[in-house]
């Protein structure tokens, strides 16, 4: 009976996955990243960042939609890092308060709710868990935030960090990055009391998993494993190091997401929104560099090639493909100094996204007031420096001509300047653009009137 029920909860969840990809494919493609596990131990299902874990009695006695719904909360509290931040905080008291900040995002998105769910909008899950009662305090149950809950703004100050530290004051859009520590509570038990079986507790480390908190019934966010992002195998609790990396990767997987979504016509406005202000405080240069190039590359599911994460489970899920691009530009401002440092850091990293992602080209251009220099490279013959030519003027406009004139529609283009100009293009290319400014932030009379800009200090 056991092995029929676990065999025919990894079908329904394998079903309900495919679902959200094909109606809800931001957070499809969120849970297809991460390996599934049955373990008995859980009310409903969970995640840690690292893997979603599914009760198989409650999948096998749920409705799908529920299912999809629970699915779709963990992967998006982990892309809010929720599973990073908890630091010292009471688990159960964080669990209330990642569902309440994550509900109303779910519920714009058009997933059904439980009726007694509620939803606390505009406010961080740091916040949520501040307003919330202490265990021992009577609860409001009124659906609103306790006092100062109608602060509609995202700000919020959370409490401390394990570390000492003091979060920043940001919402709950996934700009905040705490370090937490890594699970507490004892091991997991079965829902009849009994001992769970080993097709049940999963991997090795299994039962050493929080005890299970669900107070909504919409699947619960764990505290991110030992060693997380490490080398150590596990031993040790997560460095600084380690859930930044965590937390970089889940952004990034937040945007490309987003990414699937809006070719789609399925991506979520208020989801949009959140994505959009996510990156530039979490991220470095060389993060957000690697997710623009990357973004380039269009990316789509493919049922030929399964996905290797799930095939141990039993499940048969589509794996992402990418098609490659033909080219990437790259124009390099040669006038006024040019920071030496600057610019090899910068074109370390282009080398190293390049030979990741692979375009059928590289073009290279150095341009002042005019094109001083053009070059051609194969993604993996970039040379490890390039010889600066021109120091006169500086004008925004001839880079983008010479493409023009040669027929040349880059995936995307990278414009390494110091943006003291104001001659830019009269229409925005058909391509995307990201301005690598090594200098000031610009003011008003040289903003950037079209694509990204990333800021790096000089």
């Amino acid at each position: 009976m056991a092995a029929r029920v676990r065999s025919e909860s990894a079908q329904r969840l394998s079903g309900c996955v495919t679902a959200l990809l094909r109606e809800q494919p931001f957070f499809g493609s969120l849970a297809l990243r991460l390996p599934v596990r049955a373990d008995a131990g859980r009310e409903t299902l969970a995640s840690d960042g690292q893997e979603i874990r599914y009760s198989p009695q409650w999948i096998a006695e749920t409705d799908a939609h529920v299912i999809e719904t629970a699915i779709a909360r963990v992967v998006l509290a982990c892309a809010l890092k929720h599973h990073t931040r908890r630091g010292e905080r009471d688990p159960e008291r964080w669990q209330r308060a990642s569902q309440l900040v994550t509900h109303g995002l779910l519920r714009d998105a058009g997933f059904t709710l439980p009726p007694d769910a509620e939803a606390w909008d505009g406010i961080s899950v740091e916040e949520a868990y501040d307003r919330l009662p202490q265990p021992d305090e009577d609860e409001s149950g009124d659906g609103n935030p306790p006092d100062g809950g109608g602060d509609s703004g995202a700000d919020a100050a959370g409490a401390p960090m394990a570390n000492g530290s003091e979060p920043a004051d940001e919402g709950d859009n996934g700009e905040q990055s705490g370090h937490g520590d890594a699970g507490s509570g004892g091991p997991p038990h079965p829902p009849d009391g009994g001992d769970p079986e080993p097709d049940d507790i999963g991997q090795e480390g299994g039962g050493n998993a929080p005890a299970s908190c669900d107070p909504s019934g919409t699947g619960e966010v764990m505290d991110a494993p030992l060693g997380v992002g490490g080398d150590d195998g596990g031993d040790s609790a997560p460095s600084p190091g380690d859930m930044t990396q965590e937390e970089q990767a889940w952004d990034e997987a937040m945007h490309q997401a987003l990414n699937l979504a809006k070719a789609e016509g399925k991506a979520p406005g208020r989801i949009e929104e959140t994505v959009r202000g996510a990156h530039a405080s979490t991220l470095d240069w060389r993060s957000l560099l690697r997710r623009y190039m990357t973004d380039a590359v269009k990316s789509d599911y493919s049922w030929s090639v399964p996905n290797s994460r799930f095939i141990d489970s039993g499940l048969y899920l589509p794996s992402i493909r990418s098609e490659g691009i033909d080219a990437i530009a790259v124009i390099v401002d040669t006038s006024g100094s040019l920071p030496a440092e600057t610019l090899a850091e910068f074109w370390t990293e282009l080398r190293e996204v390049a030979a990741e992602i692979r375009p059928g080209r590289v073009v290279v251009l150095q341009v002042d007031a005019a094109v001083q220099d053009a070059a051609e490279y194969a993604p993996d013959e970039l040379p490890d420096e390039i010889a600066i030519k021109g120091r006169g003027g500086t004008d925004f406009r001839p880079g983008f001509e010479w493409l023009d004139e040669q027929g040349i529609r880059p995936g995307v283009c990278l414009y390494f300047t110091d943006m003291e100009c104001s001659r830019y293009p009269e229409t925005e290319p058909s391509f995307p653009t990201i301005w690598v400014n090594y200098s000031h932030p610009p003011e008003d009379w040289n903003r950037e009137p079209w694509g990204e800009r990333i800021d790096i200090a000089a």
